[in-house]
């Protein structure tokens, strides 16, 4: 049994203009053999098909790449933020100690634990008042 795969099929137009197919076509007619299963210009359409696919592909990723991008950023900020509320809460908890008068101490370069004396505080009190500055915006 013939199947139309292997079928050959011929097309040509009328006088009227009208496109026919046949697998065998008038005598006297230009008729055009094509395979059978396409149509003409299907090879054209399909390679332009591919092209567009491929370029849609490469839109995706770049979108889905900014899309990672952007996602990272925010959450980067977002540690960024929590990173700058956690600083600033530790700088005016220090600043409230120092301007209490709380006993406090730090450690000289030999590793000796020294007391705080008023100028070294007053030091302490203008050094930390520039970190709650800088860290509470």
């Amino acid at each position: 049994m013939w199947t139309t795969a292997s079928a050959e099929v011929f097309t040509w137009r009328d006088a009227d203009g009208k496109v026919h197919f046949s697998d065998t076509p008038p005598p006297g007619v230009d008729a055009k053999k094509i395979r059978a299963g396409t149509q003409p210009g299907a090879t054209s359409a399909s390679g332009a098909a591919g092209r567009s696919l491929a370029e849609q592909d490469m839109e995706f990723r770049k979108r889905q790449t900014e899309a990672e991008k952007a996602q990272t950023k925010t959450e980067q900020e977002k540690k960024d933020t929590e990173d700058s509320k956690r600083n600033c809460a530790d700088a005016k908890r220090q600043l409230s100690a120092l301007e209490a008068g709380q006993r406090m101490s730090r450690l000289n370069e030999a590793g000796e634990v020294i007391p705080l004396d008023d100028q070294m505080r007053a030091q302490e009190i203008e050094k930390t008042r520039n970190s709650v500055q800088s860290w509470c915006k």
